[in-house]
């Protein structure tokens, strides 16, 4: 029963994705039984949801009961503004189509924004997300065959294309005005067009004629709901797994190349292309391009509030900040075998020989797609006389196990904060401690599965490693952005704990220095939070391509992803859950969580497997400092608690300074990825220029930036401004002496300005006007008051030799125009290095904050990242109020949506 059970959840598992942040923009369609007048209110809740994901334009197309009628309002700007602006919000309607762009194919624009309404052949209205690089080749073709295009935007295209073989099948079926017959043709149409597109795309597409709706999943993310709105049914696809969250938890699970014809009462899933989906405990599917796929829609167990922002926070990168601990904690329950409550639970569970009985309820109430038929059946097993034997017996003969398993953790952590398990909806609102009860029990199987298939995936990637490291061949680990730093420090915590060789590199590095090298038995090791990073996915293609037995593993967030299901030969997931900011803080967090265990499974398993031929007392040693590593997992998320608690006013102090600065440089000692990372932050969020570097490379070229320089931000220009300022009071006060008259005196004021940006010097002055000016220019150095001195922030851990590096690095830089922030555990000479100033008659600003005492460099990895994430935060909230303050129009300043990101780049 147990093997049937985890069979039975993996595939439940893989129906039930973690949420995917793809591509900057996004993509939406519901779709209503009839008319609502509040469908414009859905859809601007909907675009909203969307707004991370792209804000250069907004768009919604409506469709009535008149089906010669499109309303059609689109522009360029935020959804958060034009659903206000355009009128979005008030429309009415019973099919709405939307978008917001992140801008690839064709300029930021009214004409390129999306959804595109086309009526060359036949009519139809859609929108895309993704790039689809052969948009000028498609543009020519269309053009060729009479189609109007207006713009230079691939989504429209793609809907033009769909509508040119949409037409070529209609007519060829002879025009059918049979309702079914034309959906057959639009669904050839949307096969014929998917084979003309070039690139990574999502799309949503309706025909005004039947009112249907058809999405597309072909390389970008894309979710599809049902659920009831109105007391009537609805369907809603969408490229963001939270925006359908906020209306349905019933999820139809949609993989790469398939595509959903729906309604608001019906949906069917088709396949794009031939496709093949592999199964960890189950045969692989196999359907041909253009069959009908089943499934079913499948409660899904993340809650609406999960991806709502909590009363305590003003921004989601907040909010995902401070939940770094909790997150974290998660991922180790699973390395520790799970919660101490679920095991005790299971004890109570299995003295009462009732496991049986609630592996039946939870097959049942996994099995049914509708709420209230879930609800039923936990209400039947609350019901079961057994069932009610078993919590009177549990509650009067396993006290102490009872109060841990329920008590002392359920009411505390899972009834009364927003971390509730699997089956606490089912519970009820009302407090009842029977049906916790019961629920927890449900929780602790579920939990007991998710550990074993965890360490099912665990085992087959040690099982890849071993054969690696005994062929003696390479280990690469292949990211971008926030993932690729991931396996910086990845590659830290392999070679310091299990002395394996990670080798940490680019996609399009690994192409052109790695490609041709690699051999049988090489290991990549892909990580990408979303799964649809498509540098990523390409060069997974080509090892495929290869021929080679080479194998591949990923970390992912999203299971259900193209790399977690479909290119990788292990999955793990880093099970971040959901992380709505663009800035990447909580995944990056888990992700190096997860690689500090793995390097400490891989040294178990080398130790075991590897180095039989050890002395005594080496194993010996080897196997002590293991389990003291084993132990400091559990310290990660009280070390990230205690950090948050005790830094926050010397980090908001750190933010004061240096928000405006308009480039820093982050000097890491030997753990450069948390460096590295700490600039992306900074750059995506307080848009400054950041760089993050090993600390001893500054030495060898970027300390050119210190002194004199010609990178000049606000405080810079205002400093000038001042100096410029009591300049002109001078020129007037000696001009009023001299009797010079007024317009000369603006002549003298224009030659300045001129002059000091070209030397020019005027010719058309007054002797006493020319002598006036050459007495203010003379010997005059007029950038000297945009010097400021250039902010250093050095981060490293407790190891003494890292210290000494650091501090020989400060005094080095510092007399040479730098200001010192430090990010390190107590050191009292690194704290007397830091605060001296070079030069006691010039301005030197200095700070440090404090990091919980652990003693150990690769623990600093933890606590200093989060610091730094917090930094940039505090950095860009602050900036954004200057810039708002300032009146600076559109400076995208923001730690949720800044300007240009994405999420996760899903295109080349």
């Amino acid at each position: 029963m147990f093997k049937k059970l985890l069979i039975y959840l993996s595939g439940i598992n893989i129906r039930i994705p973690i949420p995917l942040f793809g591509l900057g923009c996004g993509v939406l369609g519901l779709a209503l039984p009839k008319v609502s007048v509040n469908l414009g209110a859905y859809a601007a809740k909907l675009l909203k949801a969307l707004e991370y994901r792209g804000f250069d334009s907004t768009g919604a197309a409506f469709l009535g009961d008149d089906k010669d009628k499109i309303i059609l309002l689109k522009d360029v700007g935020a959804p958060s503004t034009l659903v206000k602006t355009l009128g979005i919000e008030k429309e009415t309607g019973k099919v709405f189509c939307g978008q917001v762009r992140w801008a690839t194919f064709g300029t930021v624009n009214k004409v390129n924004a999306q959804p595109h309404e086309v009526n060359c052949k036949r009519h139809l209205v859609g929108a895309h997300n993704g790039n689809i690089t052969n948009t000028r080749e498609l543009k020519s073709f269309l053009i060729d065959q009479r189609h109007t295009i207006l713009s230079d935007n691939d989504g429209e295209m793609l809907i033009h294309s769909v509508e040119h073989y949409f037409d070529i099948e209609m007519d060829l079926k002879g025009n059918p005005s049979d309702p079914e017959l034309r959906k057959e043709c639009m669904r050839k149409g949307i096969i014929h067009a998917a084979r003309q597109m070039q690139g990574s795309y999502a799309a949503v597409i309706v025909d005004p004629e039947t009112a249907t709706s058809w999405a597309i999943k072909s390389g970008s993310s894309l979710y599809f709901g049902v659920g009831q709105l109105e007391g009537e049914p609805f369907g809603l696809a969408s490229s963001d797994l939270t925006a359908v969250l906020r209306f349905t938890k019933m999820l139809v699970n949609m993989r790469e190349g398939e595509f959903v014809e729906y309604t608001a009462d019906s949906y069917q899933l088709y396949a794009l292309r031939d496709l093949r989906f592999k199964h960890l405990n189950a045969a692989d599917e196999v359907y041909s391009v253009g069959s009908a796929i089943p499934t079913q829609a499948v409660y899904s167990r993340l809650r609406a509030e999960d991806v709502e922002l909590l009363p305590d926070f003003d921004y989601f990168m907040e909010q995902e900040i401070y939940a770094e601990s909790e997150s974290t904690g998660k991922l180790i329950k699973l390395f520790q075998g799970g919660s101490n409550s679920g095991k005790s639970m299971l004890q109570i569970i299995d003295k009462a020989e009732v496991r049986e009985r609630f592996i039946h309820c939870m097959l049942e109430i996994m099995g049914e797609a509708q709420p209230e038929d879930q609800q039923r059946r936990f209400d039947a097993l609350c019901e079961d006389p057994k069932v009610q034997d078993f919590y009177k017996g549990a509650r009067s003969s396993y006290p102490a196990i009872f109060d841990v398993a329920v008590k002392g953790d359920f009411e505390k952590k899972y009834f009364f904060s927003n971390e509730k398990n699997v089956f606490i909806e089912l519970a009820g609102d009302l407090y009842n401690h029977y049906r916790l009860f019961i629920a927890k029990a449900l929780d602790s199987i579920s939990e007991e599965i998710a550990v074993k298939e965890f360490e099912d995936r665990v085992q087959e990637f040690l099982q890849l490693f071993k054969n690696t490291i005994s062929k003696n061949r390479n280990a690469y680990s292949i990211a971008c952005g926030t993932s690729f730093h991931a396996t910086k420090i990845a590659a830290l915590f392999f070679n310091e704990i299990a002395a394996i060789e990670l080798i940490p590199i680019l996609p399009g590095d690994f192409r052109g220095e790695y490609s041709n090298c690699i051999t049988d038995d090489d290991l990549v090791l892909g990580v990408s939070q979303s799964g649809e990073t498509k540098d990523l996915i390409d060069i997974f293609n080509d090892i495929d391509a290869s021929g080679l037995d080479v194998r591949k593993v990923v970390l992912v967030n999203n299971m259900n992803s193209t790399l977690g299901q479909e290119k990788s030969d292990v999955a793990i997931p880093i099970l971040c859950g959901p992380e709505i900011a663009v800035p990447a803080t909580k995944s990056f967090m888990n992700q190096i969580t997860l690689f500090y265990y793995l390097a400490i499974r891989l040294a178990e398993m080398k130790l075991k497997d590897l180095e039989k031929g050890l002395k005594p007392e080496i194993r010996k040693e080897r196997e002590a400092a293991l389990a003291k590593r084993r132990k400091s997992l559990a310290d990660i998320p009280l070390l990230l608690k205690e950090t948050v608690d005790k830094t926050a006013d010397a980090i908001d102090n750190m933010a004061a300074k240096i928000y405006m600065e308009p480039s820093l440089h982050i000097l890491a000692t030997k753990i450069s990825g948390v460096a590295m990372e700490a600039a992306l932050k900074i750059r995506e969020t307080v848009l400054n220029h950041a760089e993050g570097r090993e600390a001893s490379e500054f030495k060898h070229g970027p300390n050119t930036i210190l002194g004199k320089n010609t990178v000049f931000g606000v405080k810079h220009v205002r400093s000038f401004v001042r100096y410029f300022s009591k300049m002109i009071d001078d020129i007037y006060s000696v001009a009023e002496e001299k009797q010079i008259s007024q317009k000369e005196q603006k002549d003298i004021m224009k030659a300045l300005a001129d002059y000091i940006f070209t030397h020019n010097m005027p010719f058309n002055l007054s002797h006493e006007g020319s002598a006036l000016f050459k007495a203010t220019v003379k010997n005059q150095d007029f950038f000297e008051p945009l010097y400021r001195n250039y902010p250093l922030i050095y981060v490293t851990g407790p190891d003494e030799r890292d210290v000494n590096l650091t501090i020989s690095q400060i005094n080095t830089h510092k007399i040479r125009g730098a200001n010192t922030y430090v990010i390190a555990e107590e050191n009292e000479n690194l704290l007397k290095n830091a605060a001296q100033s070079p030069d006691e008659n010039s301005y030197y600003h200095w700070a440090y904050i404090m990091l919980p005492k652990t003693g150990d460099s690769l623990m600093t990895c933890f606590s200093a990242t989060i610091v730094l994430q917090l930094l940039a935060l505090r950095m860009s909230i602050r900036k954004m109020k200057k810039l708002d303050l300032l009146g600076v129009m559109d400076h995208g300043v923001h730690p949720d949506v800044p300007k240009n990101v994405s999420k996760s780049i899903t295109v080349d």
